[in-house]
């Protein structure tokens, strides 16, 4: 057992405001292939979310609609299996091949089929149980809403500070929820002499406006060096910092370390930059504003776990 801890070293606290089909009657004469017994109402959604195999109830009559937020890039599906399907722009059309029998009537396909629609930067999974019912829509959601939701809930009535300290400590400890958007772009930073630089991951919070930032920092030479919060102050790191927490702050040769920094996104602070009045934190625990040069209250604050 030891103990490990990081320093969340707050720079910057904004004031952040939060902000049926239906179809006509048909008018053949039909015959059905076979009884249908696939799913009820309830067991087929309209609304399909990324990289998740969703059943979805399809007319095996008329033309059915697939809606993207963005422009559909690519849709595959099963053409042996009677199936096409058209793309015209965030829409993709999709038809079951119908057979009219030597006595006029008409045979419709029940034969379930697999349907795949790269939506946007999203691939998009269904498995369509053509049915006699009327034309479908099928809407294509990144689950933003869901997302934001589950975030909000999760933040809801804890102050701006202990909002942000709870990000670097999930992140820290690896127990980030299933709600926060993980991408990992891996950049270099050469701007640092000492140091080697990099981007591990981005954290996305949607909902609270808050981004986290984790990168990794290696010592260079063979000389201890002491790194500081003020120093990862660069436009080229950082967008919009409210906060930054060091792993640890002194690098050893051989040795590396992780640096969170907390940002608010864009759309919150009206892409507001680094700015001349930007409070930076000194040694200890208070902050000193550059223009006014009076202390605030201490709020930097340690976050440790047991492992």
């Amino acid at each position: 057992m030891h103990r490990a801890a990081i320093v969340a070293a707050v720079l910057m606290i904004p004031v952040l405001t939060y902000g049926a089909t239906s179809g006509k009657n048909e008018k053949h004469e039909t015959i059905v292939a076979q009884t249908e017994t696939v799913g009820s109402e309830g067991e087929f959604p309209t609304v399909v979310l990324p990289e998740v195999t969703t059943n979805v109830r399809l007319s095996s009559s008329d033309m059915n609609r697939i809606a993207c937020p963005s422009d559909i890039k690519e849709a595959l599906t099963s053409t042996e299996k009677g199936t096409s399907i058209k793309i015209t722009g965030k829409d993709a059309f999709v038809k079951f091949k119908v057979i009219k029998k030597p006595d006029g009537k008409f045979t419709y396909l029940t034969t379930p089929t697999e349907i795949f629609v790269v939506c946007g930067d999203e691939t998009y999974s269904m498995i369509g149980f053509p049915q006699r019912v009327p034309s479908q829509t099928i809407r294509l959601s990144s689950g933003k809403d869901t997302k934001i939701k589950e975030n909000l809930s999760i933040y809801a009535g804890l102050p701006f500070e202990k909002k942000m300290l709870k990000a670097i400590r999930e992140v820290y400890t690896e127990s980030i929820p299933d709600s926060y958007s993980v991408s990992r772009p891996e950049k270099q930073f050469r701007s640092f002499k000492e140091i080697s630089l990099s981007l591990k991951r981005i954290v996305d919070i949607e909902g609270e406006g808050l981004r986290i930032k984790e990168l990794e920092a290696t010592l260079k030479g063979t000389i201890p060096f002491k790194m500081n919060e003020k120093m990862f102050l660069r436009s080229e790191v950082s967008e919009n910092p409210i906060a930054i927490s060091l792993e640890q702050h002194v690098l050893r040769p051989g040795e590396s370390a992780r640096v969170f920094i907390v940002e608010q996104r864009s759309e919150w602070s009206g892409s507001r930059g680094l700015g001349g009045d930007l409070p930076v934190m000194t040694s200890g625990s208070k902050i000193i504003d550059k223009q006014t040069a009076v202390e605030s209250k201490p709020v930097a604050q340690e976050v440790a776990y047991e492992r």
